[in-house]
């Protein structure tokens, strides 16, 4: 995977790093504007999967992030995200946890994607970072189904109803969902 700052008319950026791209979306501002064409800055993923025998080029656009903004004690320092991305073509939306690290060699190591952890491998990841993780998660988890409740039981809205709980319950209303 490899990770650029760019236009929609695909005019790349070297002036922000990743990373403050990362943070700016989290905080729900904006990354900045094309110095060629003026239009918004985005951060942009671009993939391969490894058992595509075509292999295609896969681009999706980082639409939201969820910053843990904690990190491991001891000489581990880590910054972790949530992405929610976009593909290009078809606008389908996935999840993808990612982290930065610092202190491993002369440069910090951006947008590391460990693409072999399961669900559970990142909640004890983030348990290590956060003992109160599973007390956010249980309130968060609850808050999304009271949504889901409210719109009827209406499938579909897994996502949104989860990021507007995180969003009501840690007061970052920039992560708000849109409806």
């Amino acid at each position: 995977m490899s990770s650029r700052i760019c236009c929609p008319d695909d005019h790349s950026t070297k002036g922000i790093s990743i990373h403050e791209a990362a943070i700016a979306v989290s905080e729900g501002r904006a990354i900045g504007v094309c110095k060629k064409c003026g239009k918004e800055l985005q951060y942009r993923i671009d993939h391969v999967y490894p058992n595509d025998p075509r292999k295609k080029r896969y681009t999706f656009a980082v639409t939201r992030a969820v910053r843990f903004g904690t990190r491991l004690a001891g000489d581990e320092n880590y910054d972790p995200f949530l992405l929610a991305l976009r593909d290009i073509q078809t606008g389908k939306e996935q999840i993808l946890p990612t982290f930065w690290a610092y202190g491993q060699g002369n440069t910090q190591r951006g947008g590391q994607f460990p693409p072999l952890l399961s669900l559970g491998e990142w909640k004890r990841l983030f348990r290590r970072l956060d003992a109160s993780f599973d007390e956010k998660e249980e309130r968060i988890r609850l808050r999304a189904y009271e949504l889901y409740e409210q719109r009827g039981k209406r499938d579909g809205h897994a996502l949104d109803d989860w990021l507007q709980a995180e969003a009501e319950l840690t007061e970052r209303k920039s992560l708000r969902a849109a409806a």
